[in-house]
């Protein structure tokens, strides 16, 4: 029987993000994606979420799903065998980025979902000079408009009261590969810089040029590093 792998795409995108990744990972595993689209509290989803899972499994997250990512290593260290971290933020939320959602949230029933998504988010996934970007924000529209304002309101509240993860990265104790973008304006070098230094065995691969969506960006350089930690 194959071994599993288990994918956690970030906030308001599916299984699509991972399709090159996908490609790859499922020549030697098990792959199974895991949304986390019901959910408005990440500890209580995960516990919700896990028992779905293979007794042992590798486990990636990008984004917020590296969040719930490190939630589930928190509840079921011993069935994850390694784990990968993509573009993501170990810690809680800052105040001014609560309010501006809280903001949001009251204004979201008047709002246009996707003119949101790409105002506010997808606008800030690529760096300037990405390219074919226009076609990467095209693929971030298309994920989002599968999903709705329900996903979009769960997924809100869940990453505006999460919980500051610091304590369960120094616990960490199997292999880890830490990824992000050089020019990635929404989880900075700087986090991932700090969750490196919080793993006790950990690899931290800074991707130059990239911003936050390397598995669109640079598919193939990011598979590279992704065989080079899961197939040895």
């Amino acid at each position: 029987m194959s071994p599993s792998v288990v994918l956690i795409p970030g906030m308001m995108c599916n299984e699509d993000i991972f399709t090159h990744q996908i490609n790859v990972l499922e020549k030697v595993f098990n792959v199974i994606v895991i949304e986390f689209n019901e959910h408005r509290d990440i500890e209580l989803g995960v516990k919700n979420l896990a028992s779905n899972l293979p007794n042992k499994f590798h486990l990636l997250g990008h984004s917020m799903g590296g969040i719930i990512a490190m939630e589930l290593v928190k509840q079921h260290s011993k069935r994850v065998l390694s784990l990968a971290l993509l573009n993501t933020n170990p810690y809680e939320e800052k105040e001014e980025v609560k309010d501006r959602r809280n903001k949001t949230l009251k204004e979201l029933d008047a709002l246009d979902l996707i003119t949101l998504m790409k105002s506010d988010y997808i606008s800030r996934y690529f760096t300037d000079d990405c390219r074919d970007k226009n076609n990467l924000i095209q693929q971030c529209v298309d994920m989002a408009s599968k999903l709705d304002k329900k996903v979009f309101y769960n997924q809100s509240v869940a990453l505006r009261d999460r919980k500051d993860q610091t304590s369960i990265l120094e616990n960490v104790d199997c292999k880890t590969l830490i990824i992000c973008g050089e020019s990635d304006q929404l989880c900075p070098v700087s986090y991932h810089s700090d969750m490196n230094k919080m793993i006790k065995s950990s690899i931290l691969t800074v991707l130059e040029g990239v911003g936050h969506m390397p598995m669109l960006e640079c598919p193939q350089k990011l598979n590279n590093h992704l065989k080079n930690f899961f197939f040895n």
